[in-house]
């Protein structure tokens, strides 16, 4: 679970151009605090799919909630079958 955290973290830090943001961190909600908008959520998405091997369907997105790095990182694992 560690390098899924680590290698999100690092895509988003980029997306968001957080890379030396100190309100940034893996349990902050990056909606409410406006690193991601929908646009970069689906970003984010399209990264996951392609970096870990994993679909997230629309289902996914209404049964877990994917507003931080840690959460993100949890539906990958889940979808991985590591969770």
């Amino acid at each position: 679970m560690e390098e899924i955290i680590a290698k999100l973290e690092a895509f988003i830090r980029e997306l968001c151009e957080a890379e030396d943001d100190p309100e940034f961190g893996l349990d902050i909600n990056l909606f409410d605090t406006g690193f991601l908008d929908s646009v970069g959520a689906m970003d984010v998405i399209v990264f996951a799919e392609e970096t870990f091997g994993v679909s997230i369907s629309q289902r996914d997105l209404t049964l877990y909630p994917m507003n931080t790095v840690h959460e993100i990182a949890e539906v990958v694992g889940i979808k991985k079958g590591l969770c």
